[in-house]
């Protein structure tokens, strides 16, 4: 399948190609919490989001625990990994967020 979308892809011109680049990084950029939550921090605040990553290394496998700091709270989240753990309290930010309005 990734075959014949790249060789769709090619067929297409150069302006076309670009637009459809835009339009699939806006719809990844939309699956992203952290980049939404971002995103609203600053429409709304005019601030910029803040991330605080620990790691447990005394348990096996280790937790990364991830702290987002935002201008409505500060939301705490665990993961086998630092990017599922920012995911995590991303999510978390934005249903609180979600809630206050």
């Amino acid at each position: 399948m990734q075959e014949k979308i790249i060789e769709l892809f090619e067929m297409l011109s150069r302006g076309d190609q670009l637009e459809l680049l835009r339009q699939l990084n806006m719809i990844v950029e939309e699956e992203n919490p952290v980049v939404d939550v971002n995103l609203r921090c600053q429409s709304k605040f005019g601030k910029n989001i803040e991330f605080k990553i620990t790691t447990n290394k005394e348990i096996s496998p280790p937790v990364i625990t991830a702290e987002i700091i935002t201008p409505w709270g500060i939301y705490f989240a665990e993961g086998s990994n630092k990017k599922i753990a920012k995911n995590k309290a991303a999510e978390i930010a934005l249903a609180a967020l979600s809630d206050q309005s």
